[in-house]
């Protein structure tokens, strides 16, 4: 609470700097802290009076994993064109700054120059002789136990490191070292702590000492600096992330939807945060064949024959449409299949990437306001705009949101309703206004207007769902507000007041939907109070999700799982403000007990005569980040597995109990022992290299990628509050497992936007079908769609729907292509990421990489387009198809592989006979 509860209201970096004597109530000064500190105070001070002028700036961008392709990338974020507009803004601002003519040419002064000459992957801007680097960063020492002595084997000549970056005035701007583990991938089988490499420890160094910035500019989500070993917060001068950004007033542009990753660059990285937009929400839609397939499903239901069937499941055939389970009655397929192209139009993807200090536009608007009114709202009595629709329309609400994927007349009467919802909304939003006269705020442009858009949407609710105006006054004016503060960007306003050292203010993170007060973005983005999650609107959630969970698992097998692995992050439970945890709680038959000051401060078991069913056992992998910010949280879980396993209980009642005392008896340990249940990292480390492995393609066997994620996440929480290395009890635990299971973050976080879900539930999964015997159920929890909760949907189902909806979407990819090269990296690391589900659960089918290869490499106005923007990429996504198939991922026919064998030999050598010019 000390550290949480002021971040609400915008305080930075938690440092200790005393602590009570040993025996006495007398309070003592840390001598280097309260140095550290002052340090830090000064330099943030000198920072706010120096004149632009004579400033020095740093800005970081990131290359992970490392090589051409990706280097200047970071989450949702076009970094190049933002990066300019920043430096256009700066310039005018008075800082003196060498402006580069374009974004491309940015670009290539930063990832071409010289790299060539120094066999680097970007330009070198500077060198940093090693033995200054001995005299500035004493720590040195410390490193070599795990690199070997300084400079070690990456970025220097063994004289001088090599700073990659380019100076722009009194910018510069550089690219973080990578890890190292790229070198040797076998490393992460058994690495649990670590220390950065010399060349990522002088990289930094040389920013203080050499260059000597007055402000470091992280830029975009995110990098490594937070996340090397040390306590999780009040770090100490041993901590790594506080010797490596030393005395630097630290800042970071970071995305609104990422508040746990948030929270450790702030208290860990010491950075102050400011906030930007992740791309616009719009449904996915139907693209080639599939609208004809809508039109032929529609002709069939009206005038059903043997002819139009045919036709259908023709044309399905070659949208690889066809029903997974083989033969179905014409009935049941039609209804699957127009249920399948229903997920698919409706579904809301991200689209493209974000430009800092730009606006939606008006379609996107449309899209994310009629989402975001589709939940419930305060504004609206705790009711969504939809449920007032079925009122006015006398339709049961609850059973179109329930039933209406499987009943073709219910989705009929929620397409209505969805619509005349949508309809209101883009009559509310009006006409955008383009270029304002001076002196005019957009927010008093739409305040001046506010009226008429009123009325003119009121109006049309009146009219097809006869819902009076006087209900929806609450809802307009909240709608405005929001609507102003997505159109008045202010993202690189606010970047420039952090470097003057001007006060940022605080705002929660989280997407749009769930909380709206996350806009205007521009603000420092803080977290929640633990001791009020899970909220009792959380719980009810978690508490439905789970038994529908229970209940899938039955209808498939006919039975209960008797034990369930768990995945939970922070993000996803801080955003959700704690469902996860609430699932958990519910699947064990426990729940929260709250103080008289209404903090949730303890848990218990609730009856078995009330819950009218077994106690499910549990084995949960916590992130790194959720055990460091809801430590209170762990402790609840792992006091109800405990009070579970000590229930004197029927074993058939209760699995935690049955196989916490046969874990006990097999392994000759103690009850308490095999009780643990709640496991992650060693203290101060992070993530299971899982996809580590994967994203480098050195992993031979399948044991490796179990053996990687066990070693990594085998700490148990202890009832004493500290985390014990218990691999074999892990292990043990997972052979009773039958079912994975993780909530999908958001809309905006998809399995195959981010790497670490098939890290997480891939690794747990593998990991149970490895040291289990038999490969488990593996399940998401879906956010859903328009209006509805939670959806509990099979991986294989939710891998396929991104797929569709996004990687061989044009929609999604020419959203992605307009931004460029970063645009072509998008889609090669989704790619990746879904060969990830390959690797960790083969859950990816054939028509996926046979599907990507026709659209993007087969294609040769394609291929010539992404080889263009991004050849490393486009490379790496040809030698990606060729591994799915040479590890047997994707039956590809021969001419195909050979085809895709010569296209990477092409691409090579036209990156070399590119690069040879530059020498």
């Amino acid at each position: 609470l000390s550290v949480a509860v002021p971040e609400l209201d915008g305080a930075i970096e938690p440092h200790v700097f005393a602590g009570l004597e040993e025996g006495s109530d007398r309070t003592l000064p840390l001598e280097p802290e309260t140095r550290a500190l002052a340090d830090r105070i000064a330099r943030l001070v000198r920072l706010r009076r120096k004149a632009n002028a004579e400033k020095k700036l740093a800005i970081v961008l990131f290359n992970f994993p490392p090589n051409l392709g990706n280097a200047g990338t970071a989450a949702f974020l076009d970094v190049f064109e933002s990066l300019l507009r920043l430096m256009r803004k700066l310039k005018d601002e008075g800082y003196q700054i060498d402006l580069p003519a374009s974004v491309d040419e940015l670009r290539d002064k930063l990832l071409e120059g010289n790299r060539l000459v120094f066999g680097t992957d970007g330009n070198v801007a500077a060198h940093y002789p090693v033995e200054q680097y001995r005299r500035d960063f004493p720590a040195y020492e410390r490193i070599e136990p795990f690199w070997g002595d300084a400079p070690g084997e990456i970025l220097n000549d063994r004289n001088r490191f090599h700073i990659l970056g380019a100076m722009f005035g009194n910018l510069f701007v550089g690219q973080q070292p990578s890890f190292g583990y790229e070198r040797d991938p076998m490393r992460l089988l058994m690495a649990k702590d670590a220390a950065p490499n010399h060349a990522f420890a002088a990289f930094y160094s040389w920013l203080d000492h050499d260059f000597g910035a007055d402000a470091l500019l992280h830029f975009g989500t995110h990098g490594a600096l937070e996340f090397m070993p040390g306590k999780q917060v009040g770090l100490s001068q041993e901590c790594w992330p506080k010797r490596l950004v030393g005395g630097l007033p630290h800042f970071y542009c970071y995305c609104v939807n990422n508040p746990s990753e948030g929270a450790i660059a702030k208290r860990r990285g010491f950075a102050t945060l400011v906030s930007y937009m992740a791309p616009p929400l719009e449904h996915a839609g139907l693209y080639k064949g599939m609208r004809q397939l809508r039109e032929l499903v529609a002709g069939w239901r009206s005038r059903p024959s043997a002819e139009a069937l045919a036709e259908i499941r023709d044309l399905a055939a070659t949208l690889d449409m066809l029903h997974p389970s083989g033969e179905k009655s014409d009935e049941e397929y039609i209804t699957w299949l127009n249920n399948e192209l229903y997920l698919i139009e409706e579904r809301m993807i991200p689209l493209g990437l974000h430009v800092l200090g730009e606006a939606p536009t008006a379609e996107s608007l449309v899209d994310n306001l009629a989402l975001l009114v589709s939940h419930a709202r305060p504004e609206l009595d705790n009711r969504s705009l939809p449920e007032l629709i079925c009122v006015g329309l006398k339709l049961d609400y609850d059973s179109l949101v329930e039933r209406h994927e499987e009943e073709m007349e219910l989705r009929e009467s929620w397409q209505k309703v969805t619509s005349i919802c949508r309809d209101a909304v883009r009559r509310f939003v009006g006409t955008l206004p383009g270029e304002l006269p001076d002196g005019v705020t957009t927010s008093s442009l739409l305040e001046g207007t506010l009226t008429v858009r009123m009325s003119e949407a009121s109006a049309w609710l009146q009219k097809s769902a006869a819902i009076k105006p006087r209900q929806l006054d609450k809802l307009w004016h909240f709608l405005n507000g929001i609507l102003a503060a997505m159109l008045e960007n202010r993202e690189i306003e606010a970047l420039t007041q952090a470097l003057a050292g001007a006060y940022i203010p605080p705002s929660p993170g989280n997407d749009l939907v769930r909380n709206p007060a996350i806009v205007p973005t521009g603000r420092n983005i803080h977290s929640l109070d633990p001791y009020s999650i899970p909220t009792p609107f959380a719980t009810k959630a978690g508490e439905r999700s789970a038994e529908e969970l229970l209940e899938q698992y039955r209808r498939e097998t006919g039975e209960l799982p008797e034990s369930i692995a768990l995945i939970l992050w922070g993000t996803d439970n801080l955003k959700s403000d704690g469902e996860g945890v609430a699932q958990a709680l519910a699947l064990l038959g426990a729940r929260t007990k709250t103080d008289e000051l209404g903090k949730i401060g303890d848990v218990e078991l609730i009856p078995l005569e009330k819950l009218q069913r077994p106690r499910i056992d549990i084995v949960v992998t916590v992130s790194g980040i959720f055990r460091d910010l809801l430590s209170h949280q762990v402790r609840l879980l792992d006091k109800a597995v405990r009070q579970a396993a000590a229930a004197d209980e029927p074993e058939s009642m209760n699995f935690v109990r049955k196989h916490v005392l046969q874990q006990a008896t097999e392994l000759g340990i103690t009850v308490d022992e095999a009780a643990g249940r709640i496991y992650s990292n060693a203290p101060g480390s992070y993530g299971s290299n899982v996809n580590h492995l994967v994203e480098s393609s050195t992993w031979e066997e399948e044991q490796q990628l179990a053996d990687a994620f066990v070693n990594r996440k085998s700490f148990a929480f202890s009832p004493e509050g500290d985390w014990r290395e218990s691999p074999e009890i892990l292990r043990s635990a997972l052979k009773n497992v039958t079912l994975t299971f993780q909530n999908i973050d958001s809309f905006e976080i998809g399995l195959s936007d981010i790497d670490h879900y098939y890290e997480y539930l891939g690794g747990v999964s593998k990991s149970v079908e490895v040291f289990g015997g038999a490969k488990p159920k593996v399940m998401v929890g879906d956010a859903g769609g328009f209006g509805k909760g939670q959806k509990i949907r099979s991986l294989d189902s939710m891998v396929a729907l991104e797929a569709r909806t996004k990687l061989l979407n044009p929609k999604w990819y020419e959203a992605m292509l307009e931004h460029g090269y970063e645009g072509v990296r998008e889609i090669e690391a989704h790619l990746t990421n879904t060969y990830g589900w390959s690797a960790t659960a083969s859950a990816v089918k054939d028509w996926t990489y046979q599907q990507f290869t026709e659209t993007f490499l087969q294609d040769r106005e394609m291929l010539e387009r992404m080889a263009a923007l991004n050849p490393n990429a486009t490379m790496a996504m040809t030698r990606r198809l060729l591994e799915a198939s040479s590890r047997g991922f994707w039956q590809a026919d021969e001419g195909t592989i050979e085809q895709l064998q010569e296209l990477y030999e092409e691409l090579e050598t036209r990156i070399e006979g590119a690069a040879s010019h530059l020498i």
